[in-house]
């Protein structure tokens, strides 16, 4: 006899495992299945060991600052990679722990296994080789790392191996321009490796308003990144105890190469088929506003979507979907008004539309910008200026976007993040006495 559940969610990433855990305590039947640990990329493989490493990353600035300010620095700091590694693990591990005991709490049934579809209703799990049925079904899986079909790429990894290594080789090689590939070229040249960065236009963080990248480009080469652009990597192969990376334009010899190039809804080992559920042009599951597919009992949550790909929206699609459940509410997000942050160095932080977003729709704009070298630098010969970015409807001036770049950028974005919700202008800055002296006043002195 089948188990027979109300709601089946396939991965226990952020999305999946609220709305799981949600659901469950109004007293449905819930069952979640994950074939790896509980807590999905961001715990385990993505935001929180980035933002750990980013940490361990930024105190090689702090020492170096402090002298500015009249420490004296009596050794030279040196960095232990490998602790650093147990000592993250030990938070994934504590993490996954939590997220577990909450499901177990709710009375979410969970299973480690392997799921995929037999058909609308009923999914196989391949370890304990047993069906099960849902009335409805959720896919939460996340996504996963692309990579290049190029000769050699079993000798490289993808971005989600990068944080399973116990150690690293002096001398690294990163290929992509997005921010998962400008996170770890940062975190890695602080901690005092040699990096190059290959990108394949001229230009980085591409999806982003130009004003972006271009200045967190010029910030890696004054970090003394070596950049390759315009280039594509065509083969890989071992050379020595080194690897021999050749490019449309250079051959690089290195230790190490990380391909951080983008990634797909993970979605291959589903069957998918079997429930004629339909996927968008990129491949994505096709959802409606409701994050309803074509098939009226099949959900899914996150980015297997690939609507917006960041955890916090995950989370807030899942909080949406139970309410749907519950009370028949059909609100959904506004794709546009979510805050995003790169950590980088700097920082970056933003919110609504950019420019790129702005000309693509065709909607007029003006823009209010301000850079700056900010007081907590006044003492230093470094290049490490505040940049500032509103865009603004000519006529009633509401507010379409915000971009900060600088120390703090992504608490400061999250900040603006509860009044741009509530459609502020202009006007809103005007009205608004500044912290002095802080560089985010900056924001509402300038207009």
């Amino acid at each position: 006899m089948q188990d027979k559940f109300d709601f089946i969610v396939i991965g226990a990433g952020s999305g999946g495992v609220r709305f799981a855990r949600l659901m469950a305590s109004t007293g449905k039947k819930v069952c979640i299945i994950e074939k790896n640990k509980v807590g999905g990329t961001c715990v385990i493989r993505g935001c929180i060991p980035k933002k750990l490493y980013v940490y361990a990353s930024n105190f090689s600035d702090y020492v170096s600052d402090a002298i500015n300010f009249g420490w004296k620095i009596y050794k030279t700091p040196t960095h232990n990679w490998t602790k650093l590694v147990v000592n993250k693990n030990k938070e994934i591990n504590r993490l996954n722990k939590i997220y577990i005991k909450n499901l177990t709490k709710a009375g979410v049934v969970i299973f480690q296994d392997h799921a995929s579809f037999v058909n609308a209703n009923t999914i196989h799990l391949k370890k304990s080789k047993k069906n099960i049925q849902g009335k409805n079904i959720i896919i939460a899986t996340g996504s996963t790392p692309s990579m290049p079909d190029i000769d050699g790429k079993h000798l490289a990894i993808n971005s989600d191996q990068f944080f399973e290594m116990k150690q690293i080789p002096k001398k690294i090689s990163i290929v992509g321009s997005g921010y998962i590939a400008l996170e770890f070229a940062f975190l890695l040249k602080n901690l005092n490796y040699d990096v190059n960065l290959i990108i394949r236009k001229k230009t980085v963080l591409n999806e982003f308003d130009p004003d972006i990248g271009q200045r967190i480009l010029n910030s890696a080469k004054n970090k003394k990144i070596k950049i390759y652009d315009e280039s594509t990597v065509q083969s890989i192969k071992k050379y020595n105890k080194s690897l021999l990376v050749s490019t449309s334009k250079a051959t690089i010899v290195t230790d190490l190469v990380i391909f951080a190039i983008g990634r797909i809804p993970n979605i291959s080992s589903l069957n998918l088929d079997n429930a004629k559920i339909k996927l968008t042009s990129q491949g994505a599951i096709k959802v409606n506003k409701l994050s309803q597919t074509n098939i009226k009992n099949i959900f899914a949550l996150g980015d297997v979507t690939n609507r917006k790909n960041l955890t916090p929206v995950a989370i807030r699609e899942a909080v949406h979907l139970v309410n749907y459940f519950l009370y028949r509410n059909k609100n959904s997000l506004d794709y546009d008004k979510i805050a995003s942050a790169i950590f980088t160095q700097p920082e970056v932080g933003s919110i609504g539309l950019g420019e790129n977003d702005l000309k693509k729709r065709n909607i007029p704009y003006k823009v209010l910008q301000t850079e700056f070298k900010p007081l907590k630098y006044a003492f230093s010969k470094k290049i490490n200026k505040v940049f500032i970015k509103v865009l603004y409807q000519p006529k009633t001036e509401k507010i379409f976007g915000i971009i900060y770049i600088g120390d703090s950028a992504a608490e400061i974005i999250q900040s603006i993040a509860i009044s741009f919700a509530k459609n502020f202008t202009l006007n809103d800055l005007r009205n608004t006495i500044p912290v002095h002296p802080t560089s985010a006043e900056e924001l509402v002195t300038l207009v």
